[in-house]
């Protein structure tokens, strides 16, 4: 049952990782160009349009705040490594 909710859950992380992404790049369109995605195919601030921001903001706390559990469900090591750091 758990690698079941171990999978679950990862799918979860690359959901939440690739709405981040997305949001960046829209994000990213409307500081370089001026063009927000978002608002060309939904329109300004229409209801599909609030419910997408509300997605991407959805994702980033997801993100923010289990950054550590993603980290350890992934087993990656937490960043910056031990042996980067310089010393005092």
């Amino acid at each position: 049952m758990r690698d079941h909710d171990a999978r679950y859950m990862k799918g979860i992380d690359l959901i939440a990782a690739f709405v981040l992404a997305i949001g960046g790049v829209c994000w990213g369109s409307v500081g370089l160009f001026g063009v927000n995605p978002v608002e060309v195919v939904f329109g300004t601030m229409s209801l599909l349009s609030r419910l997408i921001y509300a997605i991407f903001g959805v994702a980033a706390l997801y993100e923010i705040f289990f950054y550590r559990v993603i980290q350890r469900r992934w087993e990656c090591s937490p960043w910056p490594l031990e042996t980067e750091r310089s010393p005092a």
